[in-house]
């Protein structure tokens, strides 16, 4: 985990083992429409996730069958 201006900020390895999808899941949601928002690091094109806002992302998926 890495701090950027005050916010924590996952690495796609980070995440992939914090919310249980793989890495490749996470690489593919960059293109898709839906996904929870990243930030990438010009030059280095490495990819990190928010902390909060990608827990925020996973909350707002679940669906609950009554």
């Amino acid at each position: 985990m890495i701090e950027i201006l005050g916010k924590n900020y996952l690495s796609v390895k980070e995440a992939s083992k914090r919310y249980g999808y793989s890495i490749h899941w996470f690489q593919a949601r960059i293109f898709k429409k839906e996904k929870p928002s990243f930030l990438q690091l010009e030059g280095k094109g490495r990819i990190y996730y928010p902390v909060e806002e990608t827990d925020q992302w996973f909350k707002d998926q679940l669906r609950i069958n009554e």
